[in-house]
């Protein structure tokens, strides 16, 4: 019973470890310097724990802006102030602890990726999840990080006031004999520098960011530029010459903007010609160093200006921030792939934009497109019948209709075809590109025109598929009956695919999850493209001396044109294909009933499935139920693609969650007041 008793105040005590209540009295009055460094830094946590402790608020404050924590702050100061002796043992306390930990890893790495690429700090990141770092004791940075573990600490300690910053640094000077606490502080901010100056130096001249800017010659690069002026000014303040230390220093600042203008130059390079997460990476470790940089040339230039601003408050604002982001996977993950989910969106937009229809021309020649698109997609159904029929194992099953699917979707391609739920992905990244100063009405209004036009394109082309794929379907079992006596399917498997087309059963869930697979391959065209382009492979393919030694100049220029224009395509249909026929196979393997169903090849399905029963050995009310059905794919194939693609497109762009509710708005207006511009292009009166 006692072993029992024993494991369950354990497993108490370990739950409610971060629920200790303490005493301000107990704990000023408990203050000695003459302790060990670890129940000195305990000590600190401890009154750091009540100064951020959110228990019996008065309601004058408001806790979402730390105010009951500067007003603690203030409180802890007063009080200090009227007992001298705990003000001494609380100051040696801070002192002692500055004094004999070091300070360096603080100012020139806590906060800051240090990792050479995406993926090793990625890694870091994530083992340090599973396997904590042992402590150190001896590094003022693990001290920092327990005493503002919570992004809250970043709020309250941005508004402490300028009186109470200078009320702390007095409490650590208080009756202090020596300078040496500042000395110790000003040299290992110098160390810092040094260590962080190296590292710009470093990235700046990297062959990554040094090729995509515009100097002609190394030496004029700012990053080495930078690295010299901070060398004078750091012997120009050991020999303390004021004017010089002066132009020293707004040397130091010159250069630091030509580096911010250096690493802007590389991130529109990327712009223009692909994103690499890597690159992107280390433009974002460059410029988190350039602020820390900047941040602490200030330190060591001017204590009067510190003490007369707020940057003490931001500074260790943002350094809480940034320390609890670094621990974070997702913080890197979403701020490293913002640019690459951008361009991708970019990329997908430029595909997405000849989807859009302006006039009854357009409206009537996409029709045509799609009519194009449903004729090739009957014989893609034909041809996955043929192919359930010869009954494969389930991985060559899923391999050749992935076949057959890609193979199809690049042919509608290569025709100027169109297939309707590939559009809404391409299409939503070419609206969100128009995003512009939509607080403006007009803009607003422009925006809302672009959805109207997009959402008859889809009504358009989703009639243009299912009108032509229906009856050609027919067609094609007809004939197929003349030459072999029979359907492309038995009446069981005609019966069993008017069955799952039911509204009632699980098609919704199918047609929901085939929008997803739309969207990603839309992720996926646009991340080939970003990828061709980032390596240079059309202007290799032009450039490839083999192709121009077999073909000639001009057609190996033709090759690589028309490589350029069509990867995004290739990439989206062949990964939409093989997506399409995988996935009921992967849902076989893990014993899931998962299946896909696109509109237009369940269209072409039905009309097989009614040829094989002679249309008269159909249940009207599952007949209605499929119609039902189909309709419903469509809507969610449409919509959910679109949804996912729009989403991705705006996050990229950041836009803000108010613009996005006036767009909500603006649309329900226009659909309210003008239902059949969404459906057919026609001129107001």
């Amino acid at each position: 019973m006692k072993l029992f008793k024993h494991i369950a105040s354990g497993v108490d005590k370990f739950i409610h470890a971060g629920n200790l209540k303490y005493d301000l009295n107990s704990i000023l009055s408990s203050a000695n310097p003459d302790v060990s460094l670890e129940e000195r830094i305990l000590w600190i946590q401890k009154l750091m724990y009540w100064i951020r402790s959110t228990e019996k608020i008065p309601l004058q404050f408001d806790s979402s802006i730390g105010q009951i924590h500067t007003a603690r702050v203030s409180f802890i100061l007063q009080l200090l102030d009227r007992n001298i002796e705990w003000k001494i043992a609380v100051s040696k306390i801070f002192r002692s602890v500055i004094q004999e930990t070091s300070s360096l890893q603080l100012f020139c790495d806590t906060g800051l990726p240090k990792e050479v690429g995406f993926l090793q700090e990625a890694t870091d990141r994530f083992l340090n999840k599973l396997i904590p770092t042992p402590p150190d004791d001896k590094e003022l940075s693990e001290l920092f990080l327990k005493i503002f573990p919570r992004t809250e600490d970043a709020i309250w300690v941005k508004n402490l006031t300028k009186e109470t910053i200078v009320k702390i640094i007095e409490l650590f000077e208080f009756q202090s004999t020596n300078e040496n606490l500042w000395e110790k502080i000003h040299f290992e901010i110098t160390e810092a520098i040094c260590i962080i100056v190296s590292q710009i130096h470093a990235i700046g001249l990297s062959d990554g960011v040094r090729k995509r800017t515009n100097l002609t010659s190394v030496k004029e690069s700012p990053f080495l530029l930078l690295n010299e002026s901070i060398d004078e000014f750091l012997n120009f303040q050991t020999l303390q010459k004021t004017e010089v230390i002066i132009n020293s220093i707004l040397k130091c600042n010159h250069n630091i903007k030509l580096c911010r203008y250096a690493i802007q130059e590389v991130f529109q390079h990327l712009e223009d010609y692909g994103i690499s997460v890597t690159l992107v990476y280390q433009l974002e470790k460059l410029t988190f160093h350039l602020d820390r940089l900047e941040v602490l040339l200030i330190f060591l230039y001017s204590r009067e200006s510190i003490y007369n601003s707020n940057i003490i408050q931001n500074f260790i604002s943002k350094l809480i921030k940034e320390s609890l982001a670094k621990k974070s996977l997702k913080a890197l993950i979403q701020t490293n792939l913002n640019q690459l989910s951008r361009k991708i969106a970019e990329r997908a937009g430029k595909t997405g934009e000849h989807y859009i229809t302006s006039n009854k021309k357009e409206y009537f020649y996409m029709f045509k497109c799609a009519a194009g698109g449903g004729i090739v997609t009957a014989f893609t159904t034909f041809i996955k019948f043929f192919i359930v029929t010869t009954k494969l194992p389930h991985f060559f099953e899923g391999f050749f209709a992935s076949i057959n699917y890609a193979a199809s979707f690049v042919f509608i391609q290569l025709c100027g075809f169109t297939l309707a739920t590939k559009q809404p992905s391409m299409t939503a990244a070419a609206l969100a590109g128009k995003l512009h100063d939509i607080k403006e009405s007009s803009s607003l209004n422009s925006f809302v025109d672009e959805i109207t036009k997009l959402t008859r394109s889809q009504f358009s082309a989703i009639l243009g598929n299912i009108i032509l794929v229906v009856p050609i379907s027919l067609l094609i079992d007809f004939l197929y009956k003349k030459i072999t006596g029979h359907s492309a399917i038995t009446p069981e498997k005609a019966y069993a695919t008017i069955h799952s087309f039911s509204i009632f059963g699980p098609s919704i869930f199918y047609a929901i999850f085939t929008g997803f697979l739309l969207w990603f391959s839309s992720l996926a065209a646009g991340w080939i493209e970003n990828w061709a382009v980032y390596r240079r492979l059309p202007e290799a393919i032009a450039k490839n001396k083999r192709l121009i030694f077999l073909l000639g100049s001009e057609k190996s220029e033709k090759i690589s044109k028309f490589f350029a224009n069509n990867i995004s395509g290739f990439g989206g249909n062949i990964s939409l294909g093989f997506m399409l026929g995988m996935t009921p196979q992967f849902g076989n393997f893990f014993g899931i009933l998962l299946d896909i169903r696109h509109v237009t090849l369940a269209s072409g399905s039905f009309a097989f499935a009614l040829s094989a029963l002679d249309f008269t050995n159909v249940n009207k009310y599952e007949f209605i139920n499929a119609c039902l059905g189909i309709i419903m794919i469509g809507i969610l194939n449409v919509s959910v693609s679109f949804y996912l693609a729009l989403s991705v497109a705006i996050r990229a762009r950041k836009v803000q969650s108010l613009e996005r509710k006036q767009i909500r708005v603006a649309l329900f207006k226009r659909l309210i007041s003008s239902p059949l511009e969404f459906l057919y292009p026609y001129s107001k009166k």
